[in-house]
């Protein structure tokens, strides 16, 4: 190989890289220390709202998680006096669980129908079983 060759090899050599080195610093951009926002909203391939993260003013911070169809199937969120809510609802958004710490230290998980009407509590202090008009229909103790 004439040293004129070399030379040139050596050239595209450097050229290449140095390419590779900047396509690869280009990619590798510091993430920012803090992102601030009054919401967040990821969505899916088609642009819909799949997950939000906000605050509320009248009910403080939440991530709510939507089904394809666009409803709420899950919320978690702290109220304003900072107690933490887990809710998971069904297709309607009207049933589903509700778990919760309760303010007076007395933790509970609720059941709702596809009403939404409460049917059953399970609390520290005991259990209440409940009728489709949401009536107390048994507890213990």
């Amino acid at each position: 190989m004439s040293r004129h060759t070399s030379t040139i090899v050596v050239v595209a050599l450097c050229a290449a890289a140095t390419l590779v080195a900047v396509a690869y610093a280009a990619g590798k951009e510091t993430a920012p220390e803090v992102v601030r926002a009054q919401r967040f909203e990821l969505v899916d391939v088609d642009g819909k709202v799949r997950a939000r993260l906000t605050v509320a003013s009248t009910t403080g911070p939440a991530l709510l998680l939507y089904d394809q169809a666009g409803g709420v199937r899950a919320r978690v969120w702290l109220t304003l006096d900072g107690s933490p809510y887990l809710n998971l609802y069904d297709a309607n958004g009207r049933g589903g669980v509700s778990i919760f710490p309760g303010t007076d230290g007395n933790p509970g998980v609720c059941l709702r129908d596809k009403e939404g009407t409460l049917r059953a509590g399970l609390f520290a202090e005991g259990l209440e079983l409940a009728d489709e008009q949401g009536q107390r229909t048994w507890s213990a103790p």
